[in-house]
């Protein structure tokens, strides 16, 4: 094998754009979201989604009949590209600075190649010029080739469009919008009953990115439209807890009156259907919606390289960023709104000091989180704030002011 001299074309590297380095005869191409090694041998090693190891080499990164003698790498605007340089022919990779995980490669002259697969043989499909290979854990490898196939995943061309990442159908149309259908046609094993329902809150969230032009606005628009759809489920919810909190002291007095496990269970049953109080009730209202509140926050995660692409909103300009630095604003709203909704709920001090501290450790856990996800859980918590004190006022249900939190005077 020769000996390769490499030649680095070096340029200014701007902030959050794909960016190149060399180290043990391996080059990496990075970008926000996404790395990829590739050998001076002229193949494609690994590649790695946000660190989880999505393809490695099987005979199968590209690779050509020959092997280079030279390579080029250098930056142009926010894009990379790699050239490999053979005695008769080049192949230059273009990495595309963007969300659709996409790159491009060119020969100069039509030869075969080796097409990438993420997992076995099994999983392949290919119908007429685009190939696609797909694994369990929902990586895809697609590639839309010039020229025919020789056999499954080695076309004789020269030149292929790539996406190469999580199936995520939004991104995969953003990279083959003309051929989006097609390319579902041989996805179709890869999607389950679940994405069905998945998808349709996927393509809703969409659709108001569309109306407003911006992401920060659509979640916002998002989280509203949600919670009043499901408002009935919480009013009912709410409606129990409040029900069983004025007949707390009727459950209290037939806890300290009868001892006796079975007869204390007779009472208290008689006591719920006189006054027509379900016990379970509350709890139930909350499992129905919590399966709906997961999937809106896969939802909300499943955009996060559209929101690192998208407009910055207001004084975010990347919401799919986190940390401290990121999040306090929201975390102080989503604080400030979570002590005033304990203070309407809480019928006593001490319940009332507990919730206040959980409010005030929860936002915490989650700093880290981008702030879109953080902008959606502080929107969520404030209109849980207005239904709430709207409920508990329409019940005539009175909680605490800070005064009796502090102890400055007594409930009345």
């Amino acid at each position: 094998m020769r000996k390769l001299i490499p030649v680095l074309i070096l340029t200014a590297v701007v902030a959050f754009s794909m960016d190149y380095s060399l180290q043990n005869n391996l080059i990496t191409v990075e970008g926000k979201f996404i790395k990829y090694e590739f050998s001076t041998d002229g193949h494609m090693e690994n590649v790695y989604h946000l660190g989880r190891l999505i393809y490695s080499y099987d005979s199968d990164g590209f690779d050509t009949p020959s092997t280079p003698t030279n390579y080029k790498l250098w930056k142009s605007g926010n894009d990379v590209y790699l050239q490999f340089i053979y005695t008769d022919y080049t192949k230059t990779f273009h990495f595309i600075d963007g969300p659709y995980y996409e790159f491009t490669v060119k020969l100069s002259k039509k030869v075969e190649m080796n097409l990438p697969r993420v997992w076995y043989p099994s999983n392949d499909r290919y119908e007429g010029n685009i190939f696609v290979s797909f694994s369990p854990k929902k990586y895809v490898s697609i590639v839309k080739f010039d020229g025919e196939m020789k056999e499954p995943g080695i076309a004789i061309t020269d030149n292929v469009k790539v996406f190469l990442g999580p199936g995520k159908k939004e991104l995969i149309k953003g990279a083959f919008p003309k051929d989006y259908g097609k390319i579902m046609k041989l996805l179709k094993d890869m999607y389950g009953a679940y994405d069905a329902i998945f998808y349709g809150f996927v393509w809703f969230f969409e659709y108001l990115y569309k109306i407003t032009g911006n992401f920060g606005w659509a979640i916002i628009l998002f989280t509203f439209i949600i919670r009043l759809m499901l408002y009935p489920l919480y009013h009912a919810q709410t409606k129990s807890m409040i029900n069983m909190r004025k007949i707390q002291k009727d459950v209290e007095y037939i806890r300290r009156r009868y001892k006796d496990p079975q007869r204390q269970q007779e009472e208290l049953m008689k006591l719920y259907r006189e006054k027509g109080v379900n016990p379970m009730g509350g709890c139930l209202m909350m499992l129905i919606q919590l399966p709906i509140f997961f999937i809106l926050w896969g939802v909300l995660k499943h955009f996060q390289e559209e929101f690192a692409y998208g407009k910055g909103f207001l004084i975010w300009k990347d919401l799919s960023a986190g940390g401290f630095k990121e999040n306090i604003v929201l975390i102080l709203i989503t604080v400030t709104a979570s002590f005033y909704s304990t203070l309407i709920t809480s019928q006593d001090v001490r319940s009332a000091w507990q919730g206040i501290m959980m409010s005030l450790i929860f936002p915490f856990l989650f700093i880290s989180l981008p702030s879109g996800l953080f902008l959606y859980y502080a929107t969520n918590t404030l209109i849980q704030l207005v239904i709430t004190y709207y409920i508990y006022k329409k019940y005539k249900m009175k909680g605490l002011t800070v005064r009796e939190l502090l102890g400055l005077s007594k409930k009345a």
